[in-house]
Parts: C-alpha cells; sequence; structure tokens
C-alpha cells in the first residue's frame, strides 16, 4: 500500500513539475509575443516607406543605371521583401487569428501555395495528381503548405525532389511533404517546433510554430519524421 501511495504521489510530482514547466513557458512566449508585435509594428511603417520609393524607380530610370548600381538596387529591394517577410511572421506569431473552415478541393490549396514557392533549378516537385475536398480556412492551409514546401527545397540546396502524397484515413486527411535531402540532425528534431529555433543565417524561427499553431487550431496534427525527411499534416475530415 505503502509502495503504491509512493508511485502515485511521484506521478502527482511529475504532473505538477511538468505543467509548471509548460506554464512558464507559454507565460515566457506571450511575453516574447507582445514584445515582438510593438517593436514589428513600429518596424512596419518606416519598412512600407522605404518599399513605396524602392518602387518609384521605373524600368525607364532603371535602364540608365549602370549594372553595379541595378545589382545593388535588386539586393536593396530582396532586403526590403525578406523584412517585411519576417515583420509578418513575428505579427502572425504574436496575434490569434480565427480559423474560417469552408469545403475547398485540395489540389486548389496547392496550386496557390504552390505560386509562393521559390523554386531552384535542379529541383523536382512532384505533386499529387488525386484531388479532395476538405473543410478548412484555405488561405491558412496555403501558408502552411507553402512554408513547409520552400523549407523542403531550401533543403535541398539546388539538387534533388520533393514529394508531396496525400490520403485519407477513417478521420483525417493526409498531407505529407519528403524531401531527399541530407535529413535533419536528430539532436534538432525536438526542438524544430520551439519559437526562435532555427538553422538558417536568416528567418525568425518562427515559420513552423505558426504552422504547427494553425494546423491544431484546425483540430490537426503537424509532425516530422526522418530519412527521408517527412512533413506529416493531419486534418479533420
Amino acid at each position: 500500500m505503502e509502495k503504491k501511495l509512493l508511485k502515485q504521489n511521484e506521478n502527482l510530482l511529475s504532473q505538477v513539475e511538468s505543467q509548471s514547466t509548460d506554464l512558464v513557458k507559454s507565460e515566457r512566449l506571450a511575453t516574447i509575443g507582445t514584445m515582438a508585435s510593438r517593436i514589428a509594428h513600429d518596424l512596419k511603417n518606416p519598412l512600407t516607406i522605404m518599399h513605396t520609393y524602392a518602387e518609384m524607380l521605373t524600368p525607364e530610370i532603371l535602364a540608365k543605371l549602370e549594372s553595379k548600381d541595378k545589382e545593388k538596387w535588386l539586393r536593396m529591394q530582396n532586403s526590403i521583401f525578406d523584412m517585411e517577410r519576417i515583420i509578418e511572421d513575428v505579427l502572425d506569431f504574436a496575434r490569434t487569428t480565427e480559423i474560417k473552415k469552408k469545403p475547398t478541393p485540395f489540389q486548389n490549396i496547392l496550386k496557390l501555395a504552390m505560386n509562393h514557392v521559390k523554386f531552384s533549378y535542379g529541383v523536382a516537385i512532384n505533386l499529387p495528381e488525386t484531388n479532395f475536398t476538405i473543410r478548412c480556412d484555405a488561405r491558412k492551409i496555403e501558408g502552411v503548405l507553402s512554408n513547409l514546401l520552400n523549407n523542403a527545397v531550401q533543403a535541398l540546396d539546388g539538387q534533388g525532389e520533393v514529394t508531396v502524397t496525400t490520403s485519407v484515413d477513417s478521420k483525417f486527411f493526409i498531407i505529407k511533404i519528403s524531401d531527399s535531402g541530407p535529413g535533419i540532425p536528430e539532436k534538432n528534431l525536438e526542438k524544430i517546433f520551439e519559437p526562435m529555433f532555427t538553422t538558417k543565417t536568416t528567418g525568425t524561427g518562427l515559420g513552423l510554430v505558426i504552422c504547427k499553431s494553425i494546423v491544431e487550431q484546425h483540430g490537426g496534427t503537424l509532425s516530422v519524421s526522418n530519412k527521408p525527411t517527412t512533413f506529416t499534416v493531419t486534418l479533420p475530415l
């Protein structure tokens, strides 16, 4: 009897410790989110001005510039786009938006997501031909897919294949995105969905966190496995 009570006590202590850790983590993330949101808002206005002035250079003006000056302008444009994407990531992380579900053909969502994928000449993307209508917030799931596809393409470093497959079981519509890249180091697998964690030289480390949050808001799951690297999205039917 005493052993049983000790065991139950250990289990309760373990649960309390785990929940306390989760609570501290949640509060810390909320604080980070609030601060990051304020900073992002402060940066958005001057960045919009920079973007506007950069776009005032018409093709006629650009044609008169020397090649080295055109290259500088292009680098500036790309940097502005990167900064805007980072700010949107931070704002998406900080705010909770309503999920608006409606029946949408999966192929429609996938086609829109593909428009945001940065292709490399040596990378082939294999897409499923079968279609299925899913009940979801199409714009948000499109964002999830484009993020996962871009990550897969970047992991290949210019050479390899990305494969998207779909299937259905009794409860879920399942999307798998795999790449033929080197894989994710085992030590990073547990951290990959943690806020601010990234192995890239640029970016916020929030992309996968936001993707996971969106999928979970739909009542689904987002997970990752290795060999080959595969991200699996499940969405309720």
